[in-house]
């Protein structure tokens, strides 16, 4: 029953982040409910000259603004990240790429994880791009992941990781059709509003739209700010709503 209801969970997840939901809170849950451990973390990383971005935690204390700044200055420097970035995307022991005696005397390991517990890494890269990364971990402090647990954590990789392209191809050809002018658009839309609100939809800041489209970010909050008139909205994720609900079906 437990593998059964692990794959049942596994599946409704992957369907969830097919269909445009944010899923990342319920999959740490997932994984605390069928594979153990004592933190679980969902990290969204920017891979540029200086590794930026954010983390989640399950598990143990929320990360504070002090743990956060100290995340994003080691982040790079951990033995398993390149593996992580570079290597092949799947799930993987921390363990099966660098040396634990090693490793726990690093600063990344005294500084961040040591502190909390976390000895055991076992990481999950999804939709990797040589820009971004989006990675789950799950964390033991007193004994390893086994083989059975990393082909579990892998089927739940592939699955999720599958969902979540299928929304990434779907957004994608939304924005295209929107560039063109396909589609009905009953607000009077231009291709370029049309564009933009596919890029709101996705959870795209104005800069990041601007860098997609080859837009000023002042050219974007202007697109928004009309979107908001025309769609009768006060807000981005009403903007969100609004679009998901006449375009995307």
């Amino acid at each position: 029953m437990t593998s059964e209801r692990f794959a049942a969970d596994t599946i409704a997840l992957a369907r969830a982040a097919a269909e445009g939901a944010d899923v990342m809170a319920d999959a740490l849950a997932v994984l605390d409910a069928h594979v153990g451990g004592s933190t679980f973390s969902v990290s969204s990383l920017r891979l540029a000259d200086r590794v930026s971005g954010e983390v989640a935690l399950r598990g143990g204390d929320p990360i504070s603004e002090r743990e956060h700044a100290d995340w994003e200055r080691l982040i790079g420097t951990h033995p398993y990240f390149p593996h992580v970035v570079g290597g092949p995307q799947r799930a993987t022991r921390l363990t099966d790429v660098v040396d634990l005696g090693r490793f726990e005397h690093t600063e990344v390991y005294q500084v961040l994880l040591h502190p909390r517990g976390s000895r055991y890494q076992a990481a999950m890269p999804l939709l990797r791009t040589p820009e971004r990364l989006l990675m789950l971990s799950a964390w033991r402090d007193d004994h390893d992941f086994g083989d059975a647990d990393l082909d579990r954590l892998e089927r739940f990789r592939s699955a999720l990781n599958a969902g979540l392209e299928f929304r990434r191809a779907v957004v994608a050809l939304g924005v295209m059709a929107a560039g063109v002018g396909f589609g009905r658009d009953p607000d009077g839309l231009t291709p370029r509003q049309r564009q933009v609100a596919a890029l709101v939809e996705l959870g795209l800041t104005n800069r990041q739209i601007g860098g997609r489209l080859g837009l000023t970010e002042r050219t974007v909050r202007k697109h928004v700010a009309d979107l908001f008139v025309a769609l009768g909205c006060d807000s981005r994720t009403l903007i969100a709503v609004r679009w998901r609900a006449r375009y995307s079906r």
